[in-house]
């Protein structure tokens, strides 16, 4: 109990520090280099980063790790625009004709692949800093050998380098989630994909990348968990997780890359002294509101999702960001103790 509170103490000083900042207007979009708010490691990865994305699959759609990572910036003053472009269905990989025909006799349409909206994207959202989270999806439909590995690493490999050559200044790739088979044997190869993609994406830490490791600490936490209580699962499904799925996700994220500590913060409202959850309400109404303005402008060949095909109206992307902004005030109010 003794160490809780000095961990809650330390945060809370850390966070009245930051908001302190936030209110005399010291800490602007930029001011993530020579925050004592911040683990050196954010300051670096932050320093000069006005807009960060997230691309990725329907885990990264759901969005919950997004609004993790996004309300550990605000408790740290960090103002950085966060734009969730996540895709439900997407691969990395461009599939062929024939294993793209599951899907599409399942559900009436194939995966939409990123390499289709990739560009328009990224000169759309003109990003600092680009996480990207695949594999789910194209570990379920490539082969399970070492071919279906070498498209997948061509096709991240290909990602990565055109989000570098159109002015991102770090890239960061995580590892895909777990997926679990619940002892169906048929099912065994899914997260066998998703391990050789793991194993192939940490080998080029080597190589200079950016690489967040979920899949190894999310696989060590299912068994350890099935090892306590068999009905033990982050997703029912087997592939979304829920929110302590996803609050796992945010964790190795943060600490990873930016070098944050999270020891004994056990969900993302925990972030904050005071009025967690509407914070993170607020933080999940507001990324919605931008997805939906965003991914209109950009389009997509999904259907049913905002820009693709037989997808509700959208607030246009102007209306939209006007939208977020009311959000921000109000996120902001509740930061800072005052009336939104």
């Amino acid at each position: 109990m003794l160490v809780r509170m000095k961990f809650t103490r330390r945060i809370f000083l850390f966070q009245s520090l930051a908001l302190s900042l936030l209110v005399s207007g010291q800490l602007s979009l930029r001011a993530a280099e020579g925050n004592p708010a911040l683990p050196v490691k954010a300051q670096a990865m932050l320093a000069d980063v006005h807009r960060i994305i997230f691309l990725g699959d329907s885990i990264t759609q759901a969005g919950d790790y997004v609004v993790d990572f996004e309300c550990w910036l605000a408790a740290h003053g960090v103002q950085a625009e966060v734009l969730n472009l996540g895709l439900a269905s997407e691969t990395a990989t461009d599939l062929t004709p024939e294993e793209n025909e599951g899907h599409k006799k399942k559900y009436r349409f194939g995966r939409p692949f990123i390499s289709e909206r990739l560009e328009r994207a990224l000169t759309a959202t003109k990003p600092d800093l680009l996480f990207a989270c695949y594999g789910m999806n194209d570990g379920d439909s490539l082969p399970p050998d070492e071919t279906g590995t070498k498209r997948f690493a061509e096709a991240i490999t290909h990602l990565r380098d055109a989000a570098l050559k159109a002015g991102v200044k770090r890239v960061v790739i995580c590892t895909p989630p777990v997926q679990d088979a619940k002892g169906n044997a048929a099912k065994k190869y899914h997260d066998e994909n998703l391990t050789h993609y793991t194993t192939w994406l940490l080998t080029k830490r080597d190589n200079g990348w950016d690489v967040a490791d979920l899949h190894t600490p999310m696989r060590a936490a299912l068994d350890a968990g099935r090892a306590k209580d068999p009905a033990f699962q982050f997703a029912k499904d087997g592939v979304h997780p829920g929110r302590e799925g996803h609050w796992l996700m945010a964790r190795e994220i943060l600490s990873q890359a930016l070098g944050a500590k999270l020891d004994g913060v056990a969900t993302a409202e925990n972030l904050f002294p005071a009025r967690g959850t509407e914070i993170r309400k607020l933080v999940h109404d507001r990324m919605e509101v931008r997805f939906t303005g965003w991914m209109t402008k950009i389009g997509h060949q999904r259907p049913g999702v905002a820009g693709g095909p037989r997808a509700k109206t959208s607030l246009p992307l102007d209306e939209a960001n006007t939208k977020a902004d009311g959000i921000t005030k109000r996120i902001q109010a509740l930061l800072t103790g005052e009336k939104p």
